[in-house]
C-alpha cells in the first residue's frame, strides 16, 4: 500500500474527530504566539493515538500539518480581503515524478494563460505542456479566472503532457485530430441535407441497435463529443491518463450542449462520467476532484434511465445485463473510494463490497477467451460473451452470434425504412418498388428520377420510361443539384438539348436559343428549364457556342468554376463523413472490456484501509 494513502487515511480520521469535537486547531490553547507546538496539541495527539492505535508521534505530526494548513487558509482569506490576491493550491502531476502541491497567488482578473505560465515556471516545464483543470473543466487561456468560476482558496489540478519526441508527436497528432473532428462535424452539420439518404451519416444507436433521431441543432456537438470520447478511450488504454482526461473533459463539454432526452436513450453520457472519474483515480487525484461525486451521481441516474430499475430494460433488449455490470462494478468502486475520502466509512465499505461481489462474478477463464478467439471473436467480444454466459464457452459463442444477428437485423430494418422513405409512395398508395428502381438505374436513368417516375406511374416500368423520355415535365421531383444528376456531367456544354423539349419550349413562346441554353443548364429537365426561363423573363445566360458572343465566355467559365467548386465541396463533405465514421466506429461493446486488474488493485488498497 502506498505510504501517502496511509497518511491520507490518518488525516481523514483526524479531521472527522476534530469536527465531531468542534476543536479549532488555529485557536488557543492549541496555538502559541512563538509558533511552538503547545502541550494541548501534544495531549490531543496522545488521546487520538490511543483511540486510533497509531504511534503518538505520527498523530502529532499529522495534527501539526492540519493546524498549519488551517492557519495558512485563515491568513489567505484575510489577505484576499485586503489586497484582492487569491490563493490557490495546485496539485501538479508530472510523468515519472511524484505529484507536487503548489501554492500560488494571483488576482482573479488575470487570464488563464498567466496562471498556466506561473505553474509552468514553478515546475520547470514549457507552458504548452501544462493543462490546468478546475471543477471538471480545462482552464481556458483566453478568459479570466473569475469568468471561469475560480474563487479564492480553489484547489486545481495541473497535468503535464509528455516530453519525449515520440509522445509529443502522438499528442500533437491527437490534438490535430480533435480540431479535424470539430471541423468535420461543423461542415457536415451545415450540409446535413446532402447526406439525408446516407444510412451511415451520423447515426446514433440505442442499446438494441435502433437509431436515435438527432435534432440538427445538436448534431455537431454530439458528433464531436462522441469522437473525442473515443479518442480519450484510446489514450486511456495506453495508460496516458493525463491526455485522456483532457479529451474526456472536452467531450463532456460538447455533450453537455445536447438535450438530456437524447442522452437518456443511450449510455454514452454515463460512461463518460465514469471515464472522467477513473482518470482522476488513476492520476491519484480523486480526493482533490471536487466534481467526482457529482459525476458519479449523474452516471448512476443515467444508468437508471437507460437500463431501467434492476436493469430490466437492458435485459429485455439484450437478454443479459452481465457485460454492463462491468460499468456498474467500476461505478461502485469509484463511489466507494469517494465515500472513503469523505470519511463516510460505513457507506464506503458497503459500496466496495458491492464492487467486489460484481468483480468476482465478472472474472472469466483466459483459456475460454482464447477458445472463442479461435472461433473468430475478438478478445473484447470473447470476454463479453463469457460474462453473459457465466463462463460457458459454447453458450457464449451462441450468445455472441445471436447478438450480432439481432443488431444486423435492426440495422437492416433501419436501412429498408430509410430506403422506403427515400423512394416514397405511388399515386395509388403502394410503396415504390426498390427492385424496379434498380432496374431503371441499370438502364442508365438517375436513381432519383427513376423513383419519381415509378411514383407517378404506380410502379409500371414501361409507363415510367415513357414519362422520363416523353413527359419529364410531369415528374414532380427534378432536383438537378442531386449527386445523381451531377454525375451525368460536370460541364453543361457537354449536354445536348433534347429537340423535342426545345420544340415544347418554343411552343410555350420561348426563344429557341434561350430554350436550348436553359435545357443545357438544367440537363434536359424541362421543369428546371422553365424555372430558369421564368426567373430570367425568357432569357438565361447563354454559352459562347450558342451566341458566338465572346463576352459570354466569362459567364460560362464562371459557371464551370462554380460547378467545380460545388463538386470539390461535396468531395470534402464525403471525406469528412469518412473520417468521422472512422473516428466513431469502435468494436461493439469494446468499452465494456477490461481485464479487471487495475480495479482489483484499487479495491484491495482501499479495503485494507477500512
Amino acid at each position: 500500500m502506498e505510504v501517502n494513502l496511509q497518511h491520507e487515511d490518518l488525516l481523514i480520521q483526524l479531521r472527522a474527530k476534530l469536527n465531531e469535537e468542534k476543536i479549532k486547531l488555529w485557536e488557543s490553547p492549541y496555538i502559541a504566539t512563538d509558533g511552538e507546538i503547545t502541550q494541548s496539541i501534544k495531549d490531543l495527539a496522545g488521546k487520538y493515538s490511543n483511540e486510533l492505535s497509531i504511534d503518538s508521534e505520527t498523530v502529532l505530526q499529522a495534527l501539526r500539518e492540519l493546524q498549519l494548513h488551517s492557519i495558512e487558509r485563515s491568513k489567505a482569506n484575510a489577505e484576499f480581503k485586503e489586497t484582492g490576491f487569491a490563493t490557490f493550491r495546485v496539485k501538479a502531476t508530472i510523468p515519472g515524478e511524484k505529484p507536487k502541491m503548489l501554492k500560488l497567488q494571483k488576482k482573479l482578473q488575470v487570464m488563464g494563460s498567466e496562471l498556466i505560465a506561473v505553474i509552468a515556471e514553478e515546475i520547470g516545464v514549457a507552458e504548452n505542456r501544462v493543462k490546468v483543470i478546475f471543477n471538471g473543466k480545462v482552464i481556458n487561456t483566453s478568459s479570466s479566472l473569475e469568468q471561469q468560476g475560480v474563487k479564492n482558496g480553489a484547489l486545481m489540478m495541473a497535468l503535464v503532457m509528455a516530453e519525449s519526441p515520440e509522445e509529443v508527436k502522438k499528442e500533437d497528432t491527437m490534438y490535430m485530430e480533435m480540431k479535424t473532428v470539430r471541423d468535420d462535424a461543423t461542415l457536415l452539420s451545415e450540409h446535413a441535407d446532402d447526406f439525408a439518404d446516407d444510412d451511415e451519416y451520423m447515426r446514433l444507436e440505442d442499446q438494441s441497435g435502433k437509431p436515435v433521431e438527432l435534432p440538427p441543432a445538436e448534431r455537431r456537438s454530439l458528433l464531436v463529443g462522441l469522437a473525442l470520447h473515443e479518442r480519450g478511450r484510446a489514450a486511456a488504454k495506453q495508460h496516458d491518463y493525463s491526455l485522456a482526461l483532457v479529451l474526456f473533459l472536452e467531450a463532456d463539454r460538447q455533450l453537455s450542449e445536447c438535450r438530456s432526452s437524447i442522452l437518456k436513450s443511450v449510455d454514452n453520457w454515463a460512461v463518460l462520467q465514469l471515464d472522467v472519474s477513473w482518470c482522476y483515480l488513476c492520476l491519484r487525484s480523486l480526493p482533490h476532484a471536487g466534481d467526482a461525486a457529482a459525476r458519479l451521481a449523474s452516471a448512476e441516474a443515467s444508468f437508471r434511465d437507460t437500463y431501467g430499475e434492476d436493469h430490466q430494460r437492458l435485459i429485455a433488449l439484450k437478454g443479459s445485463a452481465a457485460n454492463e455490470r462491468v460499468l456498474l462494478m467500476r461505478m461502485y468502486l469509484l463511489q466507494g473510494i469517494v465515500a472513503y475520502h469523505q470519511n463516510k466509512r460505513a457507506e464506503a465499505k458497503s459500496l466496495l463490497e458491492k464492487a467486489e461481489k460484481e468483480l468476482n462474478e465478472l472474472r472469466v477463464d483466459e483459456n475460454s477467451v482464447i477458445t472463442l478467439m479461435e472461433l473468430g471473436w475478438s478478445r473484447a467480444a470473447a470476454r463479453a460473451g463469457l460474462r453473459a454466459a457465466r463462463g460457458d464457452t459454447e453458450r457464449a459463442h451462441h450468445y455472441l452470434a445471436a447478438r450480432k444477428a439481432q443488431r444486423d437485423k435492426a440495422r437492416d430494418q433501419h436501412r429498408l425504412e430509410r430506403q422506403r422513405r427515400f423512394l416514397g409512395m405511388c399515386m395509388d398508395g403502394s410503396a415504390v418498388s426498390q427492385q424496379l428502381v434498380e432496374a431503371l438505374v441499370g438502364m442508365g436513368y438517375a436513381r432519383r428520377l427513376a423513383a419519381v417516375a415509378l411514383r407517378n406511374s404506380n410502379n409500371h416500368v414501361a409507363e415510367a420510361v415513357r414519362l422520363i423520355q416523353e413527359q419529364p415535365e410531369l415528374l414532380k421531383d427534378t432536383d438537378e443539384s442531386s449527386a445523381d444528376s451531377e454525375s451525368i456531367s460536370s460541364d453543361d456544354s457537354m449536354v445536348e438539348p433534347d429537340n423535342k423539349l426545345v420544340a415544347e419550349l418554343e411552343a410555350m413562346g420561348y426563344d429557341p436559343v434561350e430554350a436550348k441554353a436553359a435545357l443545357r443548364m438544367s440537363r434536359n429537365h424541362i421543369s428546371g428549364a422553365v424555372d430558369r426561363l421564368v426567373a430570367g423573363h425568357g432569357r438565361v445566360t447563354t454559352t459562347n457556342e450558342d451566341t458566338g458572343n465572346p463576352s459570354t465566355s466569362s459567364g460560362a467559365d464562371a459557371r464551370k468554376r462554380q460547378k467545380l467548386h460545388k463538386r470539390d465541396k461535396r468531395k470534402d463533405r464525403e471525406e469528412a463523413l469518412r473520417r468521422l465514421t472512422s473516428a466513431l466506429k469502435s468494436e461493439e461493446d469494446d468499452y465494456l472490456d477490461t481485464s479487471l486488474t487495475e480495479e482489483e488493485e484499487f479495491l484491495v488498497q482501499y479495503k485494507s484501509l477500512l
